[in-house]
């Protein structure tokens, strides 16, 4: 990911920390496996061996991958540096110009989103859209169904 650094909140840290030690928990039984799969190996079972590889191979990709996210993040605090504009880990309300009704989203890092977190990414076109906006701002963005437009009409920080 081309980002310098992860903006979280305090939740989202504390999942992705969590799924870091799954992984790593699994990395050891892994190398278990490995060694019972590699001694019981014969030549026509190399396809397993090869399986068994790759598995690893993919699950080390993945606890790098979360503690670069970690090594990176910037955890979201309590203090609101500017109440009036929409930031990271905040909730908006939007007035949805085509339900004509209300919607509320929580702007969450993709890597929260991703772990399960309630919210909208900030990186996706809607969230990006809202991200700066003060209460008021209208914006129009295009999304695969075409285009919404949304007023922006309340933004809360919750307690971390």
């Amino acid at each position: 990911m081309a980002e310098d650094r992860f903006i979280l909140t305090p939740t989202g840290y504390e999942t992705i920390q969590r799924d870091l030690d799954d992984l790593l928990e699994q990395s050891k039984g892994m190398a278990e496996q490995m060694a019972e799969v590699h001694d019981d190996t014969e030549f026509g079972e190399e396809a397993t061996y090869q399986n068994v590889m790759e598995d690893k191979e993919r699950l080390e990709q993945r606890i790098a991958h979360l503690r670069g996210v970690l090594l990176r993040a910037e955890v979201i605090s309590d203090e609101d540096p500017d109440p009036t504009r929409a930031d990271p880990g905040e909730k908006v309300t939007v007035w949805d110009f085509s339900a004509k009704a209300e919607v509320e989203f929580q702007l969450l890092s993709t890597e929260e989103v991703a772990r399960g977190l309630a919210g909208i990414s900030t990186e996706s076109p809607v969230g990006q859209a809202l991200l700066g906006r003060r209460v008021g701002d209208v914006v129009e963005v295009d999304v695969p169904d075409g285009k919404v437009k949304y007023a922006l009409r309340k933004i809360e920080r919750p307690q971390f």
